[in-house]
């Protein structure tokens, strides 16, 4: 499973939070991805003034506003996912 968290600090809240989340929830649904990401919120994850940050797995990011969703979806949860599911195969 890909865990997804988004900081739902106060600072990254006024940034979008919640708009950023549905958004995410959304697309994972779009794409039935349901059991293989999971989203969760955590308290200030040390990079207020850049906007929403957001983990993927072992990757942060910051400054994430809600009208990238899509983009940031595409890019970075889903190819991961992807990955996840199709093993590399030995060389």
């Amino acid at each position: 499973m890909l865990l997804i968290t988004i900081c739902v600090g106060s600072s990254c809240s006024l940034r979008g939070t919640d708009e950023l989340a549905s958004e995410l929830f959304r697309l994972i649904e779009k794409e039935k991805l349901e059991g293989l990401v999971d989203i969760v919120g955590a308290f200030c994850m040390d990079a207020c003034s850049k906007g929403v940050s957001v983990r993927v797995g072992d990757r942060q990011f910051s400054g994430i506003r809600p009208q990238q969703a899509e983009e940031f979806f595409y890019k970075e949860i889903f190819g991961n996912v992807k990955n996840i599911l199709v093993p590399k195969k030995p060389d």
